[in-house]
């Protein structure tokens, strides 16, 4: 099955703030933690954060209620009186994950309603959002659903108009024509967020470039609904489901492409689910020979066999960069290694992958016993292989090997625990990334060296930076897509610590000042001619990073095993420069 997911499917901004707010206040927060109302309209989220402690208030809690804890105002926001309502119920903390688009909606508002003037909304009347934002009214607004009911309205003068912000933007523009004929002297703003501007006209695009649009989200979610109805109106079959399980597989196997496309309160973990069903789906219209190499691609992205035989590529090159010979046994170290190494963390992050990356989490759940059996086996050959080179690779890999086993153990004492909060090597800010970008460095770099060296310690030192650089960049691209999980589970990654766009142009000025180190240390002779050659697979991970910032590729298996296509390319370079030298 061909699937087209749009660019802009997922949390919009104002609903992402709220969801980070929550998890930071699960993890962080005095207890006992509510939100007033549903943080979002999405009976998954509102699962996972009863799972975190995170109970629900239907009502504003009488004065004094409380002695303590928290409270999350959800994004939709609340009226004043509710919002004061909170305070002196006894919180501790009211925390306001009001969307700030929202809050701007509420200061028009009340900027007209000080003046006077009535207000008129353009939305649901029983929305939470719309409910907020009367209550900044002053009495003195009314809303609007359709155009019909403008002539409903009451006489005003000079009033104004104002959009709920998931708003349909050809209701708001129809609903606006009237009001102009009854109120001449009309205040227009046009309220309406840009994030569903752009949704709304992508599924429109969408719509007329595939059979069928799955739209997913919960269906009290108004921007879910109006998105489902976009596409019904340009003419598309329309599935709109709140999970994979709602799917109507004969029915989308009939089609030869669909789009995929989701609510502003739908999480990352639910788009990606249904991705993967989506993309399991035989259509009755795809060739058995691609439906197979797709599925034999897919078997060795999520294996960790791919990014393996990357690390064999990066072994050839740091070899042949350091001027030392190629061995077969070194690479197949490097191979044997690295899986063992990828497949073993693929079970510690288990928590995490079930929302960062379902499509993983359930092939680890099917694949168990191949998973761990090959993981043994290839720690095994690694040590093996390591043996036949001397005692000395050998105690590395052991070394290494059980810096491994200790990276998910209990280390600290208790003092330091209840200080830190760092218990584990796991848990330090950032550790995630960087353990993994040294263990490769090691690998492909140091182990040859120690194995056939002493190396020029300077070619040694640009070789190790080279490594280390470009699997950190590679890690740190899928930590920027993988936040919504990390936060979950209380990982604190390098974009969860920087943010998404300072961890961006981090990874963009390394990449940089990589490319820049190899041209010098070429030009400068402390590496072969290689140096430059190998400046292809930063460009290679550079051109990732574009890619990803743009969504011009959907998460998953491909986006990972193009990453990761780089290091094979570093292998091939190498190779491709020894033939002709």
């Amino acid at each position: 099955m061909k699937v087209r997911l749009a660019r802009t499917a997922g949390f919009c901004m104002g609903v992402r703030r709220a969801m980070e707010l929550a998890l930071w206040a699960a993890h962080h927060a005095e207890r006992p933690l509510f939100t007033f109302g549903p943080l979002i309209h999405n009976p998954q989220v509102l699962a996972l954060l009863r799972d975190k402690g995170v109970e629900e208030l239907e009502r504003v809690p009488p004065p004094g209620s409380f002695s303590g804890g928290a409270v999350i105002i959800r994004a939709h926001g609340v009226p004043p009186e509710q919002r004061r309502g909170l305070k002196a119920a006894g919180f501790t903390q009211v925390i306001d994950g009001t969307c700030p688009r929202v809050v701007r909606v509420q200061a028009i508002i009340r900027r007209a309603a000080r003046a006077g003037r009535g207000v008129v909304i353009v939305g649901d009347a029983d929305h939470p959002e719309v409910v907020g934002l009367l209550g900044h009214s002053q009495g003195q607004g009314r809303v609007v659903s359709r155009p019909e009911e403008v002539e409903d309205l009451p006489e005003m003068v000079r009033p104004v108009v104002v959009a709920q912000t998931t708003q349909n933007q050809e209701v708001f523009a129809a609903v606006v024509e009237r009001l102009h004929a009854r109120f001449p002297a009309l205040e227009v703003h046009d309220t309406i967020c840009e994030a569903t501007h752009r949704r709304q006209d992508e599924v429109r695009r969408l719509a007329a470039e595939v059979e069928g649009v799955v739209v997913v989200g919960g269906r009290a979610s108004g921007n879910t609904r109006r998105l489902a109805e976009v596409a019904a109106a340009a003419g598309a079959r329309v599935f709109l489901v709140e999970s994979e399980a709602e799917l109507d597989r004969a029915a989308l196997s009939r089609l030869g492409s669909v789009g995929l496309t989701a609510g502003a309160s739908t999480p990352n973990w639910v788009i990606r689910r249904l991705m993967r069903e989506l993309t399991a789906i035989r259509s009755q219209k795809e060739s058995r020979f691609r439906f197979w190499v797709r599925r034999v691609f897919r078997f060795l992205v999520l294996s960790q066999l791919w990014v393996a035989l990357g690390a064999a590529g990066m072994a050839t090159a740091s070899c042949m960069l350091m001027g030392l010979a190629l061995r077969g046994e070194l690479v197949a170290a490097a191979f044997f290694y690295i899986y063992a190494m990828h497949v073993l963390n693929q079970f510690l992050d288990k928590e995490a992958g079930q929302y960062n990356d379902p499509d993983r989490a359930h092939f680890l759940s099917k694949h168990h016993h191949f998973l761990v059996g090959s993981g043994v086996v290839s720690s095994a050959a690694a040590l093996v292989l390591c043996y036949t080179l001397g005692w000395l690779p050998l105690g590395l890999v052991a070394v290494m090997s059980v810096m491994g086993l200790l990276y998910s153990v209990p280390l600290a004492p208790r003092w330091l625990t209840r200080r830190t909060g760092i218990q584990r090597l796991k848990d330090i800010p950032g550790s995630k990334t960087l353990s993994a970008a040294v263990a490769w460095a090691f690998t492909v770099v140091v182990l040859p060296a120690v194995a056939l060296g002493p190396p020029p310690p300077a070619a040694a030192g640009v070789a190790f930076v080279y490594t280390l650089v470009l699997v950190l960049v590679r890690c740190a691209l899928f930590d920027v897509l993988d936040v919504q999980g990390d936060l979950i589970v209380g990982k604190e990654t390098i974009p969860i610590l920087l943010g998404e766009e300072r961890t961006r142009r981090l990874l963009w000025w390394l990449s940089a000042g990589l490319a820049g180190l190899m041209f010098l240390a070429a030009g400068a002779g402390l590496v072969p001619a290689l140096g430059l050659w190998l400046c292809l697979p930063v460009a290679g991970m550079a051109a990732m990073q574009f890619v990803q910032a743009r969504a011009w590729i959907t998460p998953g298996v491909l986006s990972e095993g193009l990453a990761d296509l780089n290091f094979w390319l570093a292998g091939l370079v190498a190779l491709v420069w020894r033939a002709w030298g």
